[in-house]
């Protein structure tokens, strides 16, 4: 069955999605990684495969534009899960710091992990889809083909018993 099928692939882009984001660091207290599913729908033309993630992955994948000011709230809490520095004072400040830096230079900031040797942000999403659009379009085009095959089958068979029937 294609809905089958496409459970398949739309597991397999989860993985890979979660995969690419621990290999880049985006690992902190784990809700991004655990939190994204996918959903396969049927629509009057075909079918969709929708990746589902926590709001927050969209600043992930694409950073934050310099200009804006972060949550302090959601610095501190990455700072203690991090454990980057310990007691109320130090883990404010560095917050704040952090808030700063990303409002002067947007985010990730020079210097970030999240750079990639040419200097260019390398965004989670396009990263798997580079290392995986072959893979996920075979699986597709298998799916497809099998699904096309079985129908054909079924459809001479049908065609065969009516014909000898007569």
């Amino acid at each position: 069955m294609i809905k089958d099928g496409l459970d398949i692939i739309g597991q397999f882009i989860v993985d890979q999605l979660v995969k690419v984001l621990d290999e880049q660091g985006h690992r902190a207290s784990g809700t991004l990684q655990e939190t994204m599913n996918y959903k396969v729908t049927q629509t009057g033309s075909g079918y969709d495969i929708t990746i589902f993630a926590k709001d927050y992955a969209k600043f992930v994948d694409r950073g934050i534009p310099s200009g804006v000011w972060v949550s302090p709230y959601a610095l501190i809490k990455w700072i203690e899960i991090k454990g980057i520095v310990t007691g109320e004072r130090e883990v404010k400040s560095l917050a704040f710091a952090i808030r700063r830096k990303i409002f002067e230079e947007g985010s990730p900031t020079r210097g970030s992990l999240k750079f990639s040797k040419s200097g260019k942000r390398d965004e989670f999403i396009k990263v798997m889809l580079d290392e995986n659009a072959k893979t996920i379009v075979k699986m597709a085009v298998d799916l497809f083909a099998r699904e096309v095959s079985t129908v054909l089958r079924n459809t001479i068979a049908k065609e065969r018993t009516t014909f000898e029937s007569i």
